[in-house]
Formats: C-alpha cells, sequence, structure tokens
C-alpha cells in the first residue's frame, strides 16, 4: 500500500537499514489499510461541510444530521489518523535534545515512551470506553436534537477503536526500537550506548 505522507526519514532514526520485525510490519499494514478510511472522511467532510453552507446560505434551511456528521467525520479521522502519525512517526515531538542523542539512545526513549505513556493510556481509554459505548447501545441512544442522528453508539465505538489502534502502532513502534537497540553497536564492548 503506498503511503499517504511524503515518505521522510523517520526522525531520528534515518540509520535504519533493512526491514522492521515482521510483527510491527503486519501491524503498520493493517494500521495502514484501516487509515485509508480517515483520509477518505475527510474529503466526505468536505462535502458535507459544503453542502451545509449551501442548504444554509442558500436555500435558507438547516440540517441537524448534516452538522452532527461535520462532528463525527472530524472525530473519526481524527481518533484513527492517531495511530497513522505514530506508525509513520509523524507526530508531534520535541527533537532539541534527542538531534543530538545517539540513534541507540534515542530508540530508548521511544521504547521507554511506547511503554509507560502510550500504550498505558491507550489501553485505559480503551477499556474504560466499553461500558460506554455499550450503555449507548442498550438505549439506543439517538441525538437530543430534533432532526438529529440515531445511533450515537456507533460513533461513541471510534474510541476504543481508535486506542486500540494507537496501542498497537505503540506495539510496532516497540518492537522496531527494540531491534535497533539490539542492531546498534556499543561505544564500548559490553558497555551500552545509551
Amino acid at each position: 500500500m503506498p503511503h499517504l505522507v511524503e515518505d521522510t526519514p523517520t526522525a531520528g532514526h534515518s540509520h535504519l537499514v533493512g526491514s522492521p520485525p515482521l510483527l510491527s510490519r503486519l501491524i503498520d499494514r493493517i494500521i495502514r489499510f484501516i487509515s485509508v478510511t480517515a483520509h477518505l472522511s475527510w474529503l466526505v467532510l468536505i462535502v458535507v461541510i459544503i453542502s451545509n453552507v449551501v442548504l444554509r446560505y442558500v436555500l435558507a434551511d438547516s440540517s441537524v444530521a448534516l452538522e452532527e456528521w461535520q462532528w463525527h467525520l472530524y472525530g473519526y479521522g481524527f481518533m484513527v489518523g492517531i495511530a497513522y502519525c505514530l506508525v509513520e512517526d509523524q507526530h508531534v515531538r520535541v527533537d532539541v535534545l534527542s538531534e543530538h542523542w545517539s540513534p541507540r539512545r534515542r530508540a530508548w526513549v521511544d521504547l521507554l515512551a511506547m511503554f509507560i505513556l502510550v500504550m498505558p493510556f491507550a489501553f485505559v481509554i480503551a477499556r474504560d470506553s466499553i461500558p460506554f459505548v455499550e450503555f449507548s447501545h442498550q438505549l439506543n441512544e439517538v441525538s437530543r436534537s430534533p432532526g438529529g442522528l440515531s445511533h450515537r453508539w456507533i460513533i461513541k465505538a471510534v474510541i476504543p477503536f481508535s486506542m486500540a489502534l494507537v496501542f498497537l502502532a505503540a506495539l510496532s513502534r516497540a518492537l522496531l526500537m527494540i531491534k535497533i537497540i539490539l542492531e546498534s553497536p556499543s561505544v564500548q564492548k559490553g558497555t551500552p550506548n545509551v
């Protein structure tokens, strides 16, 4: 599958030669495939916004459902896009310090960030949002606004779904960092280059 972001060397890991571990490549492919739907949601969002503007300012009418679709599409694109950014190493980071670090040290920092921050965060949010979705489904929750959308549980299900993708993306990234750490030469034999 082609990359949807311009190919650039991964931040701080331009020295990477060879391929990532098999599991990491598999996870990345799955996330890239799912992310295509997130990218397409932005195009649909543009059509919905233009339709809403034309409906309101040209035809002097409005649609609550279209307004809610805007927020739902934005939420889906953003939430699923987080995992894509992590897989493509296009997420926001502060490189003021890390640009002077060795590749091995950068890999250690990324590995610790994945295990200590990203994976626990994604796991807790995914786990705790499942009852939220189930409750919405049991209630057959609809919009409170007249003319709004029904089946609110579908958009709420994006929360655990996207956090599961973020967890998998962090796992993939961690596996890649482990490979870098294991394959990076040490400064002195027996001394880790951290």
